[in-house]
């Protein structure tokens, strides 16, 4: 009685949707079913002592569902699926007792969800359980997230307005704090296909209407601002145009300073939104071209900002901004309008790549409107050429002439157009390039050359004024801003005189263009100086040229009292239109300031001397000596110049005079340039002067001059006291440069001295020279030395001298092979050896026995790879030294013995082997016959004995 009587008050008729006879029946049979079961008495008694025990109503459900997986459920009949609707029973008794029981109220809808999988319970008795639930727990977000999931997967269980109610009564009830748990659900719902875009067309589905999903997007962009984005595309999707442009322009005014690349991608897709639907856009109340205009300005201010550092980190193309706002007045049909907008976007952009943009948008634009004229044009034709002339009136024919006659104009009309916006396009892209930088002067000059080519010689004057008012000379760059003015007044002179005069007038004098650099303005007034020559205003030009470099002709901070460029035209004019005298105080006026140039001193004294004015000409000299002097590079020029005058002039007049400056000269002359005037002085001593100082001049020379250069001083001087003194006198010359000159130069200088001796039938000592200068000749370095030698011993010398020759020569490679030389200089690689690998190597070539204990050549006189000895300082104790040497040799084939015991001498077999070679060829007398004296009868140079008369033997 207690359990039917809990049944009745927790569960109604109308709840259950059944009839009042199938109610009994249900209830019987549960009460049975509970009579057949201990453990359901159980744990019915158990809540009869503790009704609101919530564990214990689990545990009497737990048992329930235990009871009913044992038996199979059937949809069919109500009544025979007692257990389900005993567990119904159980679950309305216990949130009827505690309604405010989470897990009861969960355990409850959970059980009622299954048995809908299952056909026992329908959707009306679900969506019943829910709204009890809802009557006392509506505080819980899961509840709402659950009973909305269930709306959600169930379509056609209830109406879309009672799920927007749901859904209002949800967001009321929960803290704003919690709306985010229950929006994910709802915007699925939102979000669902409809029943015609459903995959598959037996799954039933919402049928939501459009204002209603846009509503609650509506809604919850309030709550998440970030979902615009989405909201946005939606509506694209939707084709709800303007509302989506109105989202764009709330997420662009929402987005922080930081978010360049969202901001770009936004105002991509809201301006191709706004440009491909202005209309719908319009109508939605947004100023479309007023936001465009706006960011614009405001882009065009933020280049200005950072043109000087960096460009704007901004990706979005100006150009492109410009070709959208055109096309949106294109697709009004505003074909004017756009024409402006076009225009004025090429005025305003800063780049080329937005120039290139919306250049090429423009062009496209009148090409598509020539296009549209010309295919009018052509159907117009063809439906002229279908109508029939009989029975077309008067009238008709005038008013077709007439249309004809205007589409023809509007086709000459567009194609003019077209033509006219090609034309413009370098003077539009240089308009782009002096926005990027307003002090280019190339671009500037630029700019008026292409008005000049299109005759519009008013709007080259116009842009080359502009740019001297825009631009500032600290700042100048592709070119000098004296440029612009020069250009101006070359456009002047062809128009009209009179304004060049003032132009100039203008920068030169009244100073309205304030120039950085003094060389600027001093090629304003040469330009101006250079007009009037044009114009042949001769007294003008040189009055200007004088005024130009007084003082007070420019600013205190442009000196140009000291431009070169209006000193050297000023002189010109004085020279040419002005007299002598105001020539010369030119002259001496720009010296006595210090700037003149070389050039200008060496005109100076041609001027004096074309004139007759000789000794001005030579204080003109000496001025610029004294402005000019070593080691300026000018300083040669004058005196080179000044000595060339003073010679030709007096010659032999003033000798003593004339010494005076050669002796200046060499005293201030650095050695690398003196080798000239040394030539000149001696020439000079030479013409009009004493052998002696002449002599004394090429030895000065021989002294001072570079190392370089002292080889051919040496040899001058040698042939110059030859010439004078006879040939005796130049032994002490050659000895001095074999002592002063380098080992190469020394060599050969031997040669020289060497050739000399002999032609005096000096042998001895030539051969001493040779012997002395041979320390100083590698053999692969200098070859003729050598030979010049060898070929001096066969005319000259006999066996024993040949035979020393070769001995000295091979002490000399000997000794130049353990000396490490720049590869570089000869003209096959030279390894670096080591001393007993190079005294190896020589005696393998030479076939001469080598000592190894002493690392010594048998027979080699020992030499030194110095350039100089202690005990060979003159050419006296070289020559006492080899005539001792020859003596010893010749003593030495009567004791051969005593020759095999020193360890110093070499086995002269192959010495022997290269005489006999030689006697063989002819270059020296054969050996004699067995049983003869070894000796040919031949007649004895004469210089072997010196003055000593030559004698035959046999």
């Amino acid at each position: 009685s207690i359990l039917i009587t809990t049944a009745n008050c927790s569960v109604s008729e109308k709840s259950l949707g059944m009839d009042h006879s199938k109610t009994n029946q249900v209830h019987q049979a549960c009460l049975g079913f509970i009579q057949n079961s201990e453990t359901l008495i159980k744990h019915e008694t158990q809540l009869q002592q503790q009704p609101y025990d919530v564990s214990s109503w689990l545990l009497y459900l737990d048992s329930v569902d235990d009871e009913i997986s044992k038996e199979k459920p059937n949809s069919e009949d109500q009544v025979s699926n007692v257990a389900w609707k005993l567990r119904d029973m159980v679950g309305r008794r216990a949130v009827a007792l505690l309604p405010r029981s989470y897990k009861l109220w969960k355990n409850h809808w959970e059980y009622l969800l299954k048995g809908l999988e299952r056909g026992i319970f329908s959707e009306e008795e679900v969506l019943n359980c829910f709204e009890r639930c809802l009557w006392t727990l509506s505080a819980y977000p899961r509840v709402w997230v659950e009973y909305l999931g269930f709306l959600k997967d169930h379509p056609g269980c209830t109406s879309v307005t009672s799920v927007r109610r749901v859904i209002n009564l949800a967001l009321q009830s929960l803290p704003v704090t919690q709306h985010a748990k229950i929006w994910p659900t709802i915007l699925e719902w939102i979000h669902s296909p409809d029943s015609d875009q459903a995959s598959s067309g037996d799954l039933p589905s919402w049928r939501i209407p459009l204002e209603s999903r846009v509503r609650v997007i509506r809604r919850y962009c309030l709550f998440n601002p970030l979902y615009r984005n989405e909201f946005a595309d939606f509506l694209v999707r939707h084709e709800r145009w303007g509302e989506a442009a109105i989202q764009y322009q709330h997420l662009l005014n929402a987005l922080s300073a930081g978010a360049e690349v969202q901001r770009d991608s936004y105002w991509q897709a809201f301006s191709e939104l706004c440009t491909q639907h202005p209309v719908q856009v319009e109508d939605a109340g947004v100023a479309w071209e007023q936001i465009l205009r706006a960011v614009l300005s405001e882009k065009h201010g933020s280049q200005m900002k950072s043109s000087s550092s960096k460009t704007s980190e901004s990706t979005l193309l100006e150009g492109i901004l410009w070709t959208q706002l055109a096309d949106s007045w294109i697709r009004r049909g505003s074909f004017d309008i756009a024409r402006s907008v076009y225009e004025e976007g090429l005025q305003t952009v800063r780049t080329v790549r937005d120039f290139s943009v919306l250049y090429d948008a423009y062009l496209q634009f009148e090409e598509g409107l020539l296009e549209a004229a010309t295919s009018v044009l052509e159907d117009g034709d063809m439906e002229m050429g279908e109508d029939s002339p009989q029975e077309s009136s008067d009238d008709w024919d005038i008013l077709l002439e007439e249309t004809a006659n205007s589409k023809v104009a509007d086709m000459e009309l567009a194609l003019a157009r077209a033509e006219h916006l090609t034309s413009r396009r370098p003077l539009l892209l240089n308009s782009v390039v002096l926005r990027q930088n307003k002090h280019s002067v190339g671009d500037w000059l630029r700019r008026a050359e292409l008005y000049l080519e299109l005759d519009l010689a008013g709007q080259a004057i116009a842009a080359l004024e502009e740019a001297l008012t825009v631009t500032d000379a600290n700042r100048c760059v592709n070119g000098k801003p004296s440029g612009i003015v020069l250009k101006l007044g070359e456009i002047y002179e062809k128009q009209e005189v009179e304004k060049a005069q003032e132009l100039f007038d203008r920068i030169c004098r009244k100073l309205d263009y304030k120039f950085q650099k003094a060389d600027d303005l001093a090629e304003c007034w040469a330009a101006w100086v250079e007009m009037s020559l044009r114009l042949e205003q001769w007294d003008e030009a040189l009055a200007l040229a004088r005024q130009a470099v007084a003082p007070g002709s420019g600013p205190r901070r442009l000196n140009l009292t000291k431009s070169v460029r209006l000193w050297d035209l000023l002189l010109d004019l004085e020279e040419s239109l002005g007299t002598v005298q105001t020539a010369k105080d030119a002259y001496n006026r720009v010296l006595e300031i210090k700037a003149a140039t070389v050039q200008q001193v060496l005109n100076f004294a041609s001027f004096l001397i074309e004139r007759d004015y000789f000794e001005e000409s030579y204080t003109a000299y000496e001025k610029g000596i004294e402005l000019f002097a070593f080691p300026h590079p000018g300083a040669k020029l004058l005196w080179m110049s000044y000595l060339k005058s003073f010679t030709h002039r007096y010659k032999g007049s003033k000798v003593e005079r004339t010494r005076d400056i050669f002796q200046r000269c060499l005293e201030e002359c650095p050695a690398e340039e003196s080798s000239e005037f040394f030539l000149m002085n001696g020439q000079f001593e030479e013409s009009y002067g004493l052998v002696k100082r002449a002599l004394s001049v090429y030895q000065a020379m021989c002294r001072k001059v570079t190392p370089e250069e002292k080889y051919l001083a040496y040899r001058l001087f040698i042939v110059k006291t030859r010439k004078y003194l006879g040939v005796t006198a130049t032994r002490d010359i050659y000895q001095e440069a074999i002592d002063t000159l380098k080992d190469q130069e020394a060599a050969r200088i031997c040669m020289d001295f060497a050739k000399v001796e002999t032609e005096l039938q000096e042998s001895e000592r030539a051969r001493a020279i040779l012997a002395y200068g041979a320390q100083l000749a590698d053999p692969r370095r200098l070859p003729e030395y050598w030979k010049a030698w060898n070929e001096f011993e066969i005319t000259q010398g006999n066996e024993e001298t040949f035979r020393e020759m070769l001995r000295i020569k091979r002490s000399v490679e000997a000794a130049f092979s353990t000396v490490n030389y720049n590869a570089s200089g000869l003209n096959e690689k030279v390894e670096n050896l080591t001393d007993e690998q190079a005294m190896k190597l020589i005696s393998e070539q030479e076939g001469v026995e080598r000592q190894p204990e002493t690392n010594k050549v048998a027979g080699f006189v020992p030499s030194s790879s110095k350039k100089r000895t202690a005990t060979a300082a003159n050419l006296d104790e070289v020559e006492a030294k080899v005539a001792q040497l020859r003596k010893v040799t010749g003593e030495g084939d009567a004791k051969e013995d005593e020759e095999s015991e020193n360890d110093e001498e070499i086995d002269i077999d192959d010495i022997d082997a290269e005489i006999e070679e030689a006697a063989a060829s002819g270059a020296i007398p054969d050996a004699a016959p067995e049983g003869g004296t070894g000796l040919e009868t031949k007649s004895i140079p004469q210089g072997v004995f010196g003055g000593l008369k030559s004698v035959e033997t046999n």
